[in-house]
């Protein structure tokens, strides 16, 4: 009987330490400000690798669609939220080497930085600096592998900081 007491007893201070938490999913907050309807725009490129402000707007778009669709506009006019942003810097650094000269992997590191506006163009949240890596082999003799190498991981980087930016975008902190 006293074994059956504190067994009840502990699963009803679990389950109450467990409520009162405030835990919840990563992206699971709302929008800021209260906006519902959010415009992504094409990305600013400040790097030196062309065209990847195509394939990052597009993974970003990608996040938002996965997670919450009906919160992209269609168009800017239809937007209560317009966010835009820059890829500030894409860096590559020997992290692997098997001498001075020879490197076996690279990490490639991001830096994304999103605002969020108002139609009339206030600022309703700013994200600060989003960054992330991802590392890649680098094939001896072969620079086409490598730099295949080094599109994938770009790729990879790039769905890293778009799921980053949502969930900072969703924080409700």
């Amino acid at each position: 009987m006293k074994r059956r007491i504190l067994s009840t007893l502990a699963i009803a201070a679990f389950f109450a330490c467990c409520s009162g938490c405030g835990y919840h999913f990563s992206g699971s907050g709302s929008y800021p400000s209260g906006v519902s309807q959010i415009f992504i725009t094409l990305l600013e490129n400040r790097t030196a690798e062309t065209g990847v402000e195509s394939t990052f707007t597009n993974d970003l778009i990608y996040e938002f669609t996965r997670n919450r669709k009906e919160s992209l506009a269609r168009d800017r006019s239809s937007a209560d939220g317009i966010l835009s942003g820059t890829i500030a810097r894409l860096s590559v650094a020997n992290i692997t080497r098997t001498s001075v000269s020879t490197a076996t992997e690279r990490r490639v590191t991001g830096t994304l930085i999103l605002r969020l506006e108002s139609p009339e163009g206030r600022l309703l949240w700013s994200s600060g600096n989003i960054v992330e890596s991802e590392a890649y082999a680098v094939v001896a003799g072969d620079k086409m592998a490598t730099d295949r190498n080094k599109s994938d991981a770009i790729a990879t980087l790039s769905q890293k900081l778009a799921e980053s930016a949502f969930n900072r975008l969703t924080e409700d902190f």
